[in-house]
């Protein structure tokens, strides 16, 4: 059997979703090309892109047994604003696909895509098609049209097989496709963050403050610089240590305040050691259309580490209660949040979080996928 995933990740260390359901596409037998992010002609604007901008030419790269990886040709830009650029965009795909050592445009028994844009492709692969929606595409800022994308995606998800979506908000994109939408949310390596946080709880007598705040991921155009900078003045006696890639705009702004540390981009398993020793950790994302629709991966790793957390207002994580994270609509609300977390968290509460994370370990989460997979096997055996 083979199997294609169309990723809007390349393939990395960390591993992402979408290295996690192509591995255990591979577990079940398939044979995988996991296809990396594309990326368009413009890239050639900037020489830290060159080299993604080449990676094409290397051809497929053998990972694992069973476990294959590619990046495509340079698409066109303006995809997201133009139809028939995308269209233009899918059938290069399909062709740089046909001409890989292999054909992968032949035989293929499943296509796991995250790219909403590609219909075209997929109607001349044919056979099933899962498409794992995360996001709502059409919120990213940058060279975009809103209901261009959304109609790309429309004629993808009537192409599908089957529809994940990581939560409600994204959920309800798809009311028209009930019948074969299910609902995965993220998860976490449970215990990566939980053992050093056992590890660091089970030394302790009364849970000390050690005036020290976390921030983990990237810190691009959704992540809210005023708040932090806000958290940075309001508690000036607090070190705010952030993990992740931040884009010169933000790391500007963000250093205008010594107790803030950018820390760069650490490994998961490094994150997992001393995040216990944090008092809190922090989501200050902006309010947009984007945020309001994600699944926070660090939501999962920060409570499985025992942290509280206070977030921008996003939606999946209103069925947690204050225990688990304080939603706050407003940065006088974070600081207010922020402080009373801290003043009521405990070493019970922190073991409460860890015990409750539980059932967001990725082994459920395949499970969930495993249910996708039969569903389909049914149909098409």
């Amino acid at each position: 059997m083979r199997a294609l995933v169309f990723s809007t990740n390349n393939y990395r260390s960390f591993p992402s979703r979408k290295q996690r359901f192509a591995h255990h596409l591979m577990k079940r037998g398939y044979d995988v090309l996991y296809v990396e992010a594309p990326v368009t002609l413009l890239a050639a604007a900037h020489p830290g892109m060159w080299r993604k901008l080449n990676a094409w030419r290397s051809g497929i790269h053998r990972q694992d047994d069973g476990m294959s990886t590619a990046s495509p040709t340079p698409w066109l830009p303006y995809f997201k604003r133009h139809e028939a650029i995308a269209d233009h965009d899918a059938l290069t795909y399909y062709k740089w696909l046909q001409h890989l050592p292999g054909d992968w445009t032949r035989d293929i028994d499943l296509v796991l895509t995250y790219l909403p844009f590609i219909p075209r492709t997929l109607e001349l692969i044919g056979g099933p098609v899962i498409y794992d929606c995360v996001d709502d595409h059409s919120a990213y800022p940058g060279l975009i049209d809103k209901s261009t994308v959304d109609r790309l995606e429309r004629r993808s998800a009537k192409l599908a097989s089957a529809i994940i979506a990581t939560n409600e908000t994204i959920a309800a994109k798809f009311a028209a496709d009930v019948d074969k939408l299910s609902l995965i949310q993220n998860g976490v390596d449970h215990d990566v963050f939980a053992a050093p946080a056992l590890a660091w709880l089970a030394t302790l007598d009364v849970l000390p403050q050690q005036h020290k705040l976390l921030y983990v991921g990237a810190m691009r155009e959704w992540f809210d610089v005023q708040t932090m900078l806000s958290i940075a003045t309001a508690f000036p006696e607090y070190e705010i240590d952030c993990f992740g890639e931040a884009i010169p705009s933000v790391r500007t702004e963000l250093s205008t305040h010594r107790n803030i540390i950018l820390k760069g981009t650490w490994p998961q398993s490094s994150i997992a050691q001393v995040a216990p020793q944090y008092d809190l950790a922090l989501i200050p994302f902006r309010e947009s259309p984007l945020t309001s629709g994600v699944d926070p991966l660090k939501f999962y790793e920060y409570v499985s580490a025992g942290l509280p957390v206070v977030s921008s207002k996003i939606n999946a994580l209103g069925e947690f209660d204050e225990t688990m994270v304080r939603v706050a609509a407003s940065g006088d609300e974070f600081l207010t949040a922020i402080q009373e977390t801290i003043a009521t968290d405990s070493l019970r509460l922190r073991h409460h979080r860890i015990q409750v994370s539980q059932r967001f370990d990725w082994a459920f989460r395949i499970s969930e996928f495993d249910h996708v997979l039969d569903a389909l096997t049914h149909v098409y055996s």
